[in-house]
């Protein structure tokens, strides 16, 4: 949709970074981080939620900008360590970008 329905869906969109940081906090904590496994499924759990949310109010640049960096802010105020937010944000960011044909792992068929 783009600005405008972004701007319009912020408080929506500010409501929703809070509640996946709450439960990504409640499922681990700082302190269990060390578990690889359940922190990737954490992750993808959360992500999961994002990229539904995503098609479902179609977000824009500025939407998909203000959602993961309120993700990454409310997780930071909970005690994880800045290095860890930014790289799930990058992560969340990568994941959330469609891939255009000429990039790599695109679906463009090989000449």
């Amino acid at each position: 949709m783009g600005l405008i329905s972004d701007f319009i869906r912020r408080k929506e969109i500010d409501a929703l970074a809070k509640r996946l940081s709450e439960q990504f906090a409640e499922k681990l904590p700082p302190v269990r981080l060390k578990d690889a496994k359940r922190f990737t499924q954490e992750f993808e759990i959360i992500l999961g939620h994002i990229q539904g949310f995503q098609r479902k109010e179609h977000l824009g640049t500025f939407g998909k900008a203000r959602l993961i960096n309120n993700f990454q802010w409310a997780l930071l105020e909970k005690g994880y360590d800045k290095e860890l937010t930014q790289q799930l944000a990058n992560d969340i960011a990568t994941r959330l970008t469609p891939k255009r044909p000429n990039q790599p792992g695109g679906d463009a068929a090989n000449s």
